[in-house]
Parts: C-alpha cells; sequence; structure tokens
C-alpha cells in the first residue's frame, strides 16, 4: 500500500520529466508562484492551495485523502459524484476499492485548468509558430476558459469523496502530457504519408485499436485519406482545445496536419479554411494511452492495482 499523497508526488514528477517545456520554464513558473505566495496576507494566503508550489500542474491534484493509504484504484477518464457512488455501491459487492483517480479534473483541479495552459505557447513553438504570436493567442483563450469556469460548483465530488471517504485526486496534464510525448515520438518513426497511413499507424496502438469496438474511433474531421500528411503538429495537452486563431498562424508555420483527441465544430471549420488536414485520434483512446503510459510507471513502483471505469481501458506495456 502507498499513500496517496506519495503516488500524485511521483505522477507529478513523472508529468515533469514528458513536458514539452524544459525544466528550468517549469522552475521559473513555480518560482514565480512562491514569489506571489509570499506577498499574499490574511485569508488569501491562509487558503492558498500550498501544493502549487510544488506541482506545476493545477489541473492535477490531491482532492480528499492525500495521507490514505491505497492499494486497489478505480481510475476513470471522468470519476464525478455519481462515479464516487458507484465505487461505494461495488464495495458493498465486495470489490475492496479504496481509491479513486479522474483523468478529468474535478474540485480545484477543474477550476483551475486554465493555468495550465500556457503549456499550449510551447507547442505552438514546436511547429514553428513565433513566441509572441503564440503568447497572445493562448492568452486570449485563457480568460476565455477562466471565466467560462468560475461558475462551476468545484466542492460537488471532492465533498462526496470525503463523505464516502474515498481517497480522490485528479491526474490530467500529468498523464496527457505521456500521451503527446508518445504520439510525437511515434509518428514521427513511422512518418506515415497520406492520411490513410496515419489513421492506420493510430490503429496499431493497442488504445485505439480497442476504440473502435465502441465507435470511438480515429475520424477524419478535415481532409481526405488521399491527402498528404506533410508537417505534424499534435493537440494532445495543454488542460483544454486551443483557441482556433491559432490555426491561421499554424497554416503559415508549414503546419499540413493536426492529430487531436477531439475537436470543435468552429475549429474544424477554421481548419478547412486553413487547408489543415485534422485526424480527430479519439477522446477516451487518447486519454487511455496516457492513462496507462503514467500508470505502468506508478505500478512499477508502488505495485498497486487497478479498477477501469467511466470510459478508461487498462493496457498494460510493463
Amino acid at each position: 500500500m502507498v499513500k496517496l499523497k506519495e503516488l500524485h508526488e511521483f505522477a507529478v514528477r513523472e508529468g515533469i520529466e514528458v513536458d514539452p517545456r524544459n525544466e528550468e520554464e517549469i522552475e521559473d513558473e513555480l518560482n514565480k508562484r512562491k514569489e506571489k505566495y509570499e506577498k499574499l496576507e490574511g485569508i488569501r494566503k491562509e487558503k492558498y492551495d500550498k501544493e502549487r508550489l510544488k506541482n506545476p500542474f493545477d489541473d492535477s491534484k490531491i482532492l480528499y485523502g492525500e495521507n490514505m493509504e491505497v492499494e486497489k484504484l478505480a481510475i476513470g477518464v471522468d470519476i464525478e459524484t455519481q462515479d464516487l457512488l458507484l465505487i461505494d455501491k461495488l464495495n458493498e459487492k465486495g470489490y475492496e476499492i479504496d481509491g479513486a483517480i479522474t483523468h478529468h479534473p474535478e474540485g480545484r483541479g477543474l477550476a483551475r485548468l486554465y493555468k495550465v495552459m500556457k503549456l499550449q505557447i510551447r507547442t505552438l513553438e514546436e511547429v514553428g509558430v513565433p513566441v509572441s504570436q503564440a503568447e497572445a493567442i493562448v492568452k486570449g483563450r485563457v480568460k476565455e476558459v477562466m471565466k467560462s469556469l468560475h461558475g462551476g460548483n468545484h466542492s460537488r465530488a471532492p465533498r462526496t469523496a470525503e463523505l464516502l471517504d474515498i481517497p480522490y485526486s485528479s491526474m490530467h496534464t500529468v498523464s496527457d502530457n505521456h500521451a503527446h510525448n508518445f504520439l510525437k515520438k511515434y509518428l514521427h518513426e513511422k512518418n506515415p504519408y497520406r492520411i490513410s497511413d496515419l489513421i492506420e499507424n493510430l490503429l496499431e496502438i493497442p488504445e485505439y485499436e480497442w476504440s473502435l469496438e465502441h465507435d470511438m474511433g480515429p475520424q477524419i474531421f478535415n481532409g481526405s485519406e488521399k491527402n498528404r500528411v506533410g508537417k505534424l503538429a499534435y493537440d494532445m495537452t495543454g488542460g483544454t482545445e486551443m483557441s482556433k486563431d491559432r490555426l491561421e498562424k499554424m497554416a503559415q508555420s508549414g503546419v499540413n496536419t493536426i492529430v487531436a483527441m477531439h475537436m470543435s465544430k468552429d475549429q474544424i471549420k477554421e481548419a478547412g479554411d486553413q487547408n489543415i488536414n485534422v485526424v480527430a485520434a479519439g477522446h477516451m483512446p487518447s486519454d487511455s494511452l496516457g492513462i496507462n503510459l503514467l500508470f505502468d510507471k506508478i505500478i512499477e513502483e508502488f505495485n498497486i492495482e487497478l479498477f477501469e471505469i467511466s470510459g478508461f481501458k487498462r493496457i498494460s506495456r510493463i
């Protein structure tokens, strides 16, 4: 068994290891937080989430029970109030689940989702967008997301976990970074020539093969199978969907094809206007891929057991 806090700290360290940013950038971000924290006074300093001083991923948080020990974890892409109740019901039937990890953030992790979006500046830089333009694009989108999240019922799921006494945390960008890093290396090695080749390459990955069973597999959202792939970009990490404004800049930087977990209607239209192919790899399989890569490391370190629910498919590479 391992304390949830110890497991979570390990996940954060591994998330940093595969982050598109370098360690100096992450350290600079943490130092800025420390400086701001020292200037706080009164209730704002008292209520400050001190984990933010060492964890750069504001959407990957311990939500309840940091000092509780866990051995069998329920893992889901979305574990919300209803899923926590399901876990409690399963335990009545003898499943002996002693903790829950949600991929998509809840609680403070969701309230501060917009804070991880600065990572998108780096992923835009990776494909040749000038940093000044990348910063301007991301800052505008950050404000939109912050305002959209502000009214959320962020205490609901953590309070449910507390009432049910289920250790509970979210691991979002720490696992999305793994999916981003894996696919970038994998598709670089495969070097698909046409979009049809790219789709076949994705389906060679077990998570995407599994997704076909539920009609959640890779789809072409813009372009055609015969189109050439050209220069690839990835929308796999950075908290949430980027601004559509970046698509023009990506096209100007020579991007021909985007591989994304998913993409909204407005973004697809803009990609079409910019003649950028869009392959939606699939949300659940992409999230499962990142979670699996991260938890392979966690299991080797702590020898815990996983119980898959809520859109997560466990595939081991150990």
